[in-house]
C-alpha cells in the first residue's frame, strides 16, 4: 500500500561481540610493537629545539 511506512529496524543483538572481520589479514599484536623501546632521535626531542639546550658529549 502507498501509505505503508516501514518500522524501525530491530536493535543489534546484545550477544554480538565486535571483533576483527578478517583476522587472517591482521598482524599479531606481538609484531606491532618493537622488541624494546628506542629513544627518539635528538632532532625530534622538543628539548633539542629549545634555545640554550646543550647536548651531552
Amino acid at each position: 500500500s502507498p501509505d505503508y511506512i516501514p518500522g524501525p529496524e530491530a536493535p543489534p543483538s546484545p550477544d554480538y561481540i565486535l571483533g576483527p572481520e578478517y583476522p587472517e589479514y591482521l598482524q599479531p599484536a606481538d609484531d606491532m610493537l618493537p622488541d624494546e623501546e628506542q629513544p627518539l632521535p635528538a632532532a625530534i626531542l622538543p628539548t633539542a629545539e629549545s634555545p640554550g639546550y646543550i647536548t651531552e658529549s
